[in-house]
């Protein structure tokens, strides 16, 4: 069934996925089904019976590089939802973590200072982004760190504009560690 440029297919266990209508000679013919996965808590992808990913199949491979489904639904496998990306861009796009508690990655009440604490890992190194008051000045700070560090591939949570003090911290922090990295000649996106 297409609704204008999107197909929708059904797969045997009556799982639904969509794709561009461009891309249905490519798949009309072949068998699909859903990997299946113990832990329903995690990511299944559709695989075709020739043994590839969907996503895969329909849009090919690139040496040193990774799929990455934006919207995180692997079911969705139109081109727009999908881009090529480096490991560590795929892994910063990710949902929440099962253990989460805060319902933001990255941010949590710190109890010692009463406050809100700020972080964000950059190659399996945290990045500690400040303490705040709020929730919500801890979370905004969380998206600058997301925004100066990796710019498209962050997963932004939806809050007010964030106010100037708050990104310029965060901006200088940002900086500081920058400046750590290059002395560890760690690998890091380049901050402003």
């Amino acid at each position: 069934m297409f609704i204008g440029s999107v197909g929708t297919g059904t797969l045997r266990d009556g799982t639904q996925f969509i794709f561009d209508k461009e891309n249905f000679s490519k798949i009309a013919d072949v068998n699909f089904y859903r990997n299946k996965n113990n832990d329903e808590d995690a990511k299944s992808y559709i695989i075709c019976a020739r043994g590839n990913y969907l996503h895969r199949y329909l849009f090919g491979h690139r040496e040193g590089l990774e799929v990455d489904h934006i919207n995180l639904d692997t079911l969705d496998n139109r081109s727009e939802n999908i881009r090529f990306c480096t490991r560590q861009q795929n892994q910063i796009n990710q949902g929440l973590q099962v253990n989460n508690t805060s319902g933001v990655t990255g941010v949590s009440f710190y109890r010692p200072r009463n406050k809100y604490r700020a972080r964000i890992k950059i190659s399996q190194q945290e990045v500690h982004l400040g303490y705040y008051d709020t929730f919500l000045k801890a979370t905004q700070a969380r998206n600058v760190g997301m925004e100066l560090f990796f710019g498209e591939y962050g997963r932004y949570n939806n809050v007010p504009q964030t106010p100037m003090w708050i990104r310029h911290k965060v901006e200088a922090l940002c900086v500081k560690y920058q400046a750590y990295s290059l002395v560890n000649k760690s690998e890091v996106t380049v901050c402003p």
